[in-house]
């Protein structure tokens, strides 16, 4: 028996299940309008297109930053895209003010926006994609409630009841760790996951995590969502 199974008695450890092929995709497409953007700046050219090529240029950065955001369960806890989602929010809301006011002649002002976020984007995105630390998995039965009092110290819990969504979520140092519920086929799963990567050292006493606590289950078969 490994040093990690004794400490985390029950428990498998699995890489992430993350596939960034089409946000990869998606933010290459991305790039090309926002380097007609560029073009317009410099050379002040195509007056008409300007608005409309902001806003293919902001849906395609949308769908980028959604995309990586459902790669990984914590993304909304991770600071670099929470930041990410903001500047492109603002520059969404920007495009509004500019189409609904008639304002295209400060247009220049959305285009800072709209190519200001990209750098912020990129730089979340490696970031997300860059956290390859193990998620700890075990088999669960949707009928039990998760002892949380007894087997997790410091976590904010959402709920002790199996589901697919995050279940309980903790801040351990610049990181953060999340519960989660998966289902493989017919057999329920128990997830705890932290976003970081490898290199990072963590002690049993940062986890919070009472891992031979946990009840053991060979295999559930109903689901709760």
């Amino acid at each position: 028996m490994s040093v990690e199974e004794r400490q985390r008695p029950g428990w498998d450890s699995i890489p992430p299940k993350a596939d960034f092929t089409a946000t990869l995709f998606l933010f290459a497409w991305a790039l090309l309008p926002v380097g007609f953007m560029c073009m317009m700046l410099i050379f002040h050219r195509f007056e008409s297109f300007r608005l409309p090529l902001l806003a293919v240029s902001e849906a395609l950065l949308l769908l980028t930053f959604a995309s990586g955001y459902a790669q990984r369960k914590g993304s909304k806890f991770d600071s670099k895209m929470q930041l990410s989602g903001v500047l492109l929010g603002v520059s969404v809301i920007v495009l509004a003010v500019l189409y609904l006011g008639e304002l295209s002649q400060w247009w220049w002002i959305g285009y800072s926006f709209c190519i200001g976020s990209v750098p912020y984007l990129f730089i979340s995105l490696n970031g997300l994609a860059a956290c390859d630390h193990e998620v700890y998995q075990r088999p669960w039965d949707a009928k039990e409630l998760v002892q949380v009092k007894h087997c997790m110290t410091g976590w904010d819990i959402v709920s002790a009841r199996w589901k697919s969504g995050i279940m309980a979520s903790k801040t351990i140092g610049a990181r953060t760790a999340i519960m989660y519920g998966s289902k493989d086929e017919q057999q329920l799963f128990l997830n705890i996951e932290l976003l970081a990567t490898k290199s990072e050292a963590f002690s049993e006493g940062d986890w919070g995590v009472q891992w031979g606590d946990f009840p053991t289950f060979s295999h559930s078969e109903d689901a709760e969502e």
